[in-house]
């Protein structure tokens, strides 16, 4: 398949090193055209357009990766299905419920296909875990738990903490640990508590988050930009738990038993985090199927996020 990339920041390049193995780079946009040229020579691109909308008018790209700020996702989302173009947006896809489940209509109307680049839906060794869960590995589940905290940089002028950029710790990493808990513990969310920090310039600088299902399981997640906390998952069941260091992105675990005795479990690579989800995305775009894409979870992620950032009027 024929991709177009929309946004040349790092991630893009990570993506770029995940596609080498797979497919080709058709094309890329970039409001820099000379970042743009840089990006084509290092990773053999085709073509470089002067502007997104050239680049989706070519009829050679079938689908457009998205790796732009969180601001403009759902415009560039539209843009791209209006243009018969299969859509991969980089997380968080958008702060909007109502508009998303619009957009994953229209989609499915065009027979298109929108998912969200949210690598812990499509990491190996999560899938493992899950299995061992639904085999009764860990016994019934009681409790899942995800932390995560960066150190941005304490500039109210960083586009982490600008509000008009999509700015916040709930769109750029919240949608990590509330993805891994929705993963995790499955089906909707039907309780959700909250403690909210704010920044000076308005937006969202940490939250603590307390959820659980109708299955009486429960989910905690922290999150900040102002403060390393330790990347670290955690999975309980009656019979054991689940240690995940750097979850976002885990390749190994370590199943802790009730006498102190202890299981290291693999599955996948770290470094192809990016792969799985291109070959997922293929995968579902050849199927014309949603399996692979985890519509439901992103979905149910999305509507807690808007509606807590909603209660906050962080909107």
């Amino acid at each position: 398949m024929k991709w177009g990339i929309n946004g040349l920041g790092h991630i893009a390049n990570e993506f770029a090193e995940g596609m080498k193995d797979v497919d080709t780079i058709y094309g890329v946009s970039s409001r820099d055209y000379e970042k743009g040229l840089a990006f084509q020579e290092k990773y053999g691109v085709s073509k470089v357009f002067k502007d997104f909308e050239e680049m989706i008018e070519d009829p050679e790209i079938e689908v457009v990766y998205i790796a732009t700020v969180n601001s403009v996702h759902y415009e560039n989302i539209m843009s791209c299905l209006k243009k018969g173009k299969h859509v991969l947006c980089e997380k968080a896809i958008w702060g909007d419920h109502r508009e998303l489940v619009d957009a994953y209509e229209y989609a499915q109307q065009h027979n298109l296909v929108l998912a969200e680049a949210m690598t812990i839906y499509h990491m190996p060794l999560f899938h493992k875990i899950k299995a061992l869960i639904n085999e009764g590995k860990f016994g019934k589940l009681k409790y899942v738990n995800a932390n995560l905290g960066s150190l941005k940089e304490d500039d109210p002028n960083n586009r982490f903490f600008n509000k008009e950029l999509g700015g916040g710790a709930m769109l750029d990493i919240g949608t990590y640990v509330l993805s891994f808990l929705r993963f995790f513990l499955e089906g909707e969310l039907s309780e959700v508590k909250y403690v909210v920090g704010k920044y000076q310039t308005g937006v969202d600088e940490m939250w603590s988050i307390a959820t659980k299902t109708k299955q009486q399981v429960l989910g905690n997640a922290n999150i900040t930009f102002r403060a390393k906390l330790p990347k670290i998952a955690i999975i309980a069941g009656e019979k054991a738990y689940v240690t995940i260091n750097n979850y976002v992105r885990a390749d190994k675990a370590t199943i802790v038993y009730p006498d102190g005795t202890t299981e290291e479990i693999e599955g996948g690579k770290t470094k192809d985090a990016l792969k799985y989800e291109i070959l997922d995305m293929e995968q579902s775009i050849r199927d014309r199927s949603n399996d692979r894409t985890y519509i439901k979870e992103t979905l149910d992620v999305v509507r807690i996020m808007d509606d807590l950032l909603t209660k906050e009027d962080l909107k």
